[in-house]
């Protein structure tokens, strides 16, 4: 092989593994930037979604695809579509044979919101479900409010495209009204198939608290009842096998009730997605934490359903749910590190008390005495300065009247003075007169 720049992944060839069969595409410059997409996000899509192996070469402007029959033939299919969104509409060959379309019909109105800009919202789909996503070329009659519709083909594997159908109608359900919903009948359920779904209404003030702060609620359920469950208007979809779906309906009803007050397990002991974990009684407001908050970030990590459930007698114990075993050892762990964190604090402050009132009882009674002498003492010293200063205050005032007997005095001895020099001074004038 030639070298070359190649934009992909590059393979590695182990020697046990047998080669597998190539087909290779000759595409022009453009196509190799469209298909390669930014940051090669598009082609990495295509491969994951086709389950093939795509590699593509600048120099030569080819694309390798390596993998079986189905999947070569369902990643070539892939391309073209996006080759065709460069110079024009797609046109989608519903004849085939690969079982992995899904179309849906989107309303006029709705196409953009649908979009999101630039493209935005369908990306985001398409990650999460890991399916790939785009309009098709023909317009039909359909059952939207306006008439006009568009067909939004889903490609991928079924669960994939089911949960990213789900995604879809509820982002149109939200542009337009009871577009999806309108004909909806409460409880709904393929009883029959292996594979279906199960619908149900629920209250707007049950939609909420099923939904949860951005979806959170909503996502937990799903994860760990192993279901599709996606809210469209007021319905709530449950998508997936007969065991996912009762599992799912049943964590459904239990948040619901956590609601009025609380739930009991009836079935505890014949269940097998259920772990339980005993809480001492002093720990429980520790692990559930303000509002549950504790408790929440513990079912966002481990991906579980967890709650305590009523009291009965002396116990207490949380209810760990999920259907991946691995998931609820997850959170077991994080709870009993919680118990420790809360047990260990406890010990702590006994600690700190018998330090306090054990062991160190005489040294805390010896510091207590020095205290109470240091402030007995000192109040001591603040009554006699106290009474020293009322002393001072009660002989300031007869000091005062001495000061104003000795003021007296003064004038007295002034008023004498000043009588005497005008005595001198009448006697002086009248020798004169007479001499």
């Amino acid at each position: 092989r030639t070298k070359e720049r190649r934009c992909g992944v590059k393979r590695v060839w182990k020697q046990d593994t047998m080669p597998q069969e190539v087909d290779v595409l000759k595409i022009s410059n453009d196509d190799a930037a469209f298909i390669l997409g930014k940051s090669g996000r598009t082609k990495e899509k295509i491969a994951r979604v086709s389950g093939a192996e795509l590699d593509l070469f600048e120099q030569s402007l080819t694309l390798e695809i390596r993998g079986s029959e189905a999947e070569r033939r369902r990643a070539k299919k892939y391309v073209e579509c996006v080759m065709a969104q460069r110079v024009g509409p797609v046109t989608i060959d519903d004849d085939s044979e690969d079982d992995d379309l899904t179309v849906i019909q989107v309303p006029t109105e709705a196409v953009g919101f649908v979009t999101g800009s630039q493209g935005n919202f369908l990306r985001q789909v398409e990650e999460e479900w890991g399916t790939l996503m785009f309009f098709a070329d023909f317009r039909g009659r359909g059952s939207g409010r306006e008439g006009q519709t568009e067909k939004l083909a889903i490609f991928g594997p079924r669960r994939g495209r089911r949960g990213a159908q789900l995604k879809v109608m509820a982002a149109v359900e939200t542009k337009v009204p009871n577009y999806f919903t309108g004909d909806s009948k409460p409880d709904e359920d393929d009883d029959q198939d292996e594979w279906g779904t199960k619908t149900l209404v629920l209250k707007p003030d049950e939609l909420s608290y099923a939904l949860g702060k951005d979806g959170t609620t909503r996502r937990k359920l799903a994860r760990a009842s192993g279901c599709i469950m996606e809210y469209v208007g007021q319905v709530a979809f449950i998508c997936g096998t007969m065991e996912e779906r009762v599992r799912a309906r049943t964590y459904l009803k239990w948040l619901l009730k956590q609601r009025h007050g609380s739930v009991y397990v009836d079935d505890l002991k014949d269940r097998d997605d259920v772990t339980v974990v005993p809480v001492p009684r002093d720990a429980i407001g520790y692990v559930t934490g303000n509002r549950g908050q504790s408790l929440r970030m513990v079912e966002e990590e481990s991906g579980t359903f967890c709650f305590v459930e009523g009291g009965r007698g002396e116990s207490e114990q949380l209810l760990i749910f999920g259907s991946v075993r691995a998931d609820r050892e997850v959170a077991e762990r994080l709870i009993n590190n919680l118990v420790n964190e809360k047990m260990r604090e406890d010990n702590d402050r006994r600690r700190y008390d018998d330090r306090d009132y054990g062991r160190g009882g005489d040294r805390y009674d010896d510091r207590r005495r020095d205290d109470s002498r240091d402030r007995y003492g000192d109040r001591g010293d603040r009554r006699r300065e106290d009474s020293r200063d009322r002393d001072y205050r009660r002989r300031s005032p007869s000091r005062d009247r001495y000061r104003r007997r000795d003021d007296s005095r003064d004038r007295d001895y002034r008023r004498r003075d000043d009588s005497r020099g005008r005595r001198d001074d009448s006697r002086d004038r009248y020798d004169d007169r007479r001499r």
